[in-house]
């Protein structure tokens, strides 16, 4: 095969299937019911065997140009949490412009309930942001446009993850307190994976959780005298009201650090780094230049300011 381009067809003698069934999964068809299997060995097979498609050939003629970002919240979420993902998706919404894509914008509570809005769209692709893992099969079944997960863990290889290291960041932070059992104050995600990742650098009595029947200025009294780490924007700026911000390291996602005192310690990463990895992922998904794999997933990583 080095010597000559790679077809649909070896990719179906490769997985061991019919070639329609290779072309639907290649563009993304929703004319035949495709289990998320044979799906997933159709993509990994055109990675592996370096398929390129005639993408840039005809697929402008049956594409609409639209984009969805649906950004998931709960009912308890804070306005600082809503700030930072309306804030992701507008950084996103410039990106894909840039690159020829207009947006659409839904905001739901109830995902699952939701997707027959999303799927009456005419939509090339999707950016999640914040969704509840355990809902992730249900709500693309049957749904086969291309599907990235921002600020979420769904442990799917079928879908892109891009979100920050955690690993390396909490080790950042506590590098800047010189500790080793900090606390973390955190906002409500929507994925699960995301919260229990979290009580493993954490102890459970250690980790506060910002909606609205919790009391952040209760937790930081218990907490006096101790170190933590914050993250979001908003929810860093309430607690320096009422907490040492030497004793603090605020992991932030908006354009500046302006709203924290002149010496907090800050990680950053920005929603607009955020949006122009996602736009040139999105490019290579579309391309099926992107490497499929168990780990099929971006991790950023912060910088010191």
């Amino acid at each position: 095969m080095e010597n000559r381009k790679v077809t649909m067809r070896d990719i179906a003698k490769d997985c061991g299937i019919s070639v329609a069934t290779v072309s639907y999964v290649l563009n993304h068809s929703e004319k035949e019911k495709i289990s998320h299997e044979t799906r997933l060995k159709v993509m990994e097979s055109a990675t592996r065997l370096h398929y390129e498609p005639h993408a840039v050939r005809a697929s402008s003629k049956t594409r609409s140009g639209l984009i969805g970002v649906i950004i998931n919240l709960k009912e308890t979420n804070s306005v600082g949490k809503k700030m930072l993902y309306y804030d992701l998706a507008a950084e996103l919404s410039n990106q894909l412009r840039i690159i020829g894509y207009e947006t659409i914008l839904i905001t739901t509570h109830n995902l699952s309930q939701d997707m027959g809005v999303v799927k009456k769209h005419s939509l090339d692709a999707v950016f999640m942001i914040d969704t509840d893992n355990r809902t992730v099969r249900k709500i693309t079944e049957g749904y086969y446009v291309p599907i990235l997960f921002m600020d979420c863990m769904v442990n799917d290889p079928l879908f892109c993850e891009i979100r920050p290291n955690y690993d390396t960041l909490f080790s950042q932070a506590k590098t800047l307190l010189q500790t080793e059992q900090p606390f973390l104050l955190t906002e409500d995600f929507c994925c699960q994976y995301l919260m229990e990742q979290f009580s493993q650098y954490f102890l459970t009595k250690d980790i506060f959780v910002n909606s609205a029947n919790a009391s952040l200025s209760a937790f930081l009294e218990s907490h006096t005298g101790r170190r933590g780490i914050v993250l979001g924007d908003m929810l860093g700026v309430q607690a320096q009201q009422i907490f040492p911000c030497s004793d603090l390291v605020i992991c932030a996602s908006l354009g500046t650090s302006s709203p924290f005192q002149a010496d907090t310690q800050v990680l950053h990463i920005p929603n607009r780094t955020k949006a122009v990895v996602s736009a040139e992922v999105l490019l290579d998904m579309l391309s099926l230049d992107y490497q499929a794999s168990s780990t099929n997933c971006v991790l950023l990583e912060s910088e010191h300011l």
